[in-house]
């Protein structure tokens, strides 16, 4: 019998840290009528449901897709799919689109897109992505900082630059839910702790689950 809960963005560290841990891959949705404001294309939220069970996640969006391209009244607009993987001995993250017509594919999602169009938020999105692994936010700030240098050349100090890139970071930390962030204490740091971060988005490898999608397709 299928079974779910509510998809709860801030979790999905944990989530991801489970399929690597139990060596499983499963998944969810979120599923999104007609824009509320057309500017806003994730404002009508239909329901949510993450599938702790390959099998389960699988069937769920096969029969989305199946309903979908029967019914012309369906009334969905697009719906969001999460992959957590860790069959392998690495973890993996994937973050995909849907719409009615797309049939049986699916659209990878561009994270660069959740983020504003800002001289220095881009930077800093891109020193973020640039990483493998969760990092200090000092560490993300200083490599943006080169970026922002080749850019700029000697135009401003290096204390403003780093300031706009932490004033980035800490939006991304505040907004984005595929961001995730850590405060570590630490006696060798003047002020006892550091904020460890990463993006979700540094998993998103090889989406070998699309090889669980075909066998769900052929059933």
């Amino acid at each position: 019998m299928t079974t779910h809960v509510p998809v709860i963005e801030t979790q999905f560290k944990s989530l991801l840290e489970h399929a690597e841990r139990m060596k499983v891959m499963f998944g969810g949705f979120q599923w999104y009528g007609a824009p509320v404001i057309p500017s806003l294309p994730q404002s009508n939220l239909l329901h949510g449901a993450m599938f702790y069970g390959a099998e389960d996640f699988l069937d769920t969006l096969r029969e989305m897709q199946t309903y979908c391209i029967r019914h012309s009244n369906h009334g969905l607009d697009h719906a969001l799919i999460y992959v957590f993987d860790g069959r392998e001995d690495r973890r993996k993250f994937h973050h995909y689109l849907w719409k009615p017509d797309m049939g049986v594919m699916v659209e990878h999602v561009d994270y660069r897109q959740a983020v504003t169009d800002d001289f220095y938020a881009l930077h800093a999105f891109d020193a973020l992505m640039a990483q493998r692994k969760s990092v200090k936010i000092s560490t993300v700030v200083n490599a943006a900082l080169k970026r922002v240098r080749e850019e700029m050349g000697q135009n401003g100090t290096d204390d403003a630059h780093k300031a706009a890139l932490r004033s980035s970071m800490a939006a991304f930390v505040k907004a984005n839910p595929l961001v995730h962030s850590q405060r570590v204490d630490s006696p060798n740091n003047p002020h006892g702790s550091y904020t460890m971060v990463e993006h979700l988005g540094i998993y998103d490898r090889e989406p070998k689950w699309f090889h669980s999608l075909r066998l769900a397709f052929s059933k």
